[in-house]
């Protein structure tokens, strides 16, 4: 038997954000998230915020992540911040490469109301410069129950996007 367990896919398309709502649990304390088959209509980046076991999207300077970026057409480069209001440059998105797109994301205690929400989260694709690597980590610090996730680019629009989430069984 797997030890993930598909719990919800959302597709959307033409959209500027999508909420992936009521997959937190207190089944799984670690999920896994994949985000695909993105094409926007403006190459930059994705954002992303938790949304709180009443359905209401945290945007409380909160969050805390760090990201490196392995970039074909240039040196690395490391992003990180803390007490932003959201999740910055979570992904890459580009412009009509939807096949060559894929985040991943591990998120860890994001429904218990007594620990931290963490991430940590890679990404690959093609952008018009060339080709991005993406290796993050992220906290958000807050003790209180969250249900699930936001997604959306940092301009223009999903033209098509998928977010499927699994949790993630522990066998002890």
């Amino acid at each position: 038997m797997s030890n993930l367990r598909l719990i919800n896919e959302t597709s959307a398309s033409n959209v500027t954000k999508i909420s992936v709502t009521d997959v937190f649990s207190a089944d799984f304390d670690i999920y896994k998230i994949i985000i695909k088959n993105v094409d926007t209509t403006f190459e930059n980046y994705q954002y992303a915020r938790f949304i709180n076991s009443s359905g209401s999207v945290v945007t409380a300077s909160n969050y805390h992540y760090a990201s490196q970026y392995l970039r074909s057409y240039n040196t690395f480069l490391e992003v990180r911040s803390t007490n932003d209001d959201e999740f910055v440059r979570f992904g890459v998105q580009d412009i009509g490469t939807e096949d060559s797109n894929g985040l991943v994301a591990y998120i860890f205690n994001p429904y218990s109301s007594s620990s931290y929400s963490f991430f940590i989260n890679q990404h690959s694709g093609q952008g018009s410069l060339g080709q991005v690597g993406l290796k993050g980590i992220g906290v958000l610090k807050q003790t209180a129950s969250m249900s699930g996730m936001q997604f959306y680019p940092a301009g223009g629009t999903y033209e098509t996007v998928t977010v499927q989430t699994y949790g993630l069984r522990v066998d002890s």
